[in-house]
């Protein structure tokens, strides 16, 4: 019984401490696409800008796919565990 829960236990203390790496992924995309939409603000839309926005958008989109109905104090705290 005891070897069990030294193989039981460490894998539970990691399973609730881990990040969720796709999440911080979507942060990721979610300020790429911000920076880029604010540089847009002030300078000149060419056809290849607005190409990369698309793209950005796309990524983003694919990314937080998973994470469209979360709520906000979920979403609060996954980003904090992505900031460590």
């Amino acid at each position: 019984m005891k070897k069990i829960l030294l193989v039981a236990l460490p894998l539970l203390v990691f399973s609730c401490s881990s990040k969720d790496e796709q999440f911080c992924k979507c942060l990721q995309a979610g300020e790429e696409l911000n920076d880029f939409s604010a540089k847009m603000m002030t300078e000149e839309v060419t056809q290849e800008k607005a190409n990369k926005m698309q793209q950005l958008k796309d990524v983003k989109k694919k990314e937080c796919v998973d994470y469209q109905t979360m709520m906000g104090d979920e979403m609060l705290k996954r980003k904090a565990e992505c900031n460590n």
